[in-house]
């Protein structure tokens, strides 16, 4: 009796490799964290004047406070230094700012689409770690 199988050989069987794939996302979760906690920080007055949020004021400070966060994460994604717990923030951000979005009318602050990308980077680095060249424990 002949067995067919459904799994498909790799064709490029450099699994050892792998660990790379959660650097890679890491380092650009990482740059793209950084780069927005930047423009937060610089552009602070023009952010802060298109909020529409009834729980937070519109003040330069909490856009400062989120840029901060964000130029935080941003440098432990880079350095891979507690990359599940800066994941854990960037999921908490990604969430916060999808939901409301619609009231955030700044051309500063990414499309929903881009937050949603974050979303599911920093939910696959909770999952698998910091891969190679961290200072976290790879498993």
């Amino acid at each position: 009796m002949i067995h067919f199988y459904a799994n498909m050989l790799n064709p490029f069987p450099i699994q050892f490799l792998a660990l790379f794939a959660y650097t890679l996302v890491r380092m650009f979760l990482g740059i793209v964290l950084l780069n927005l906690g930047i423009t937060h920080v610089r552009k602070r007055k023009e952010v802060s004047q298109s909020f529409r949020l009834p729980l937070l004021p519109k003040s330069p400070f909490m856009v400062t406070f989120f840029g901060l966060c964000e130029i935080l994460l941003g440098t432990l994604y880079i350095l891979g230094f507690s990359t599940q717990y800066a994941a854990l923030g960037t999921i908490f951000i990604s969430i916060l700012v999808l939901f409301v979005y619609r009231r955030i009318a700044s051309p500063h602050i990414p499309q929903k689409l881009s937050w949603g990308f974050i979303l599911i980077c920093a939910c696959s680095l909770f999952i698998t770690g910091a891969g190679i060249f961290a200072y976290d424990l790879p498993l």
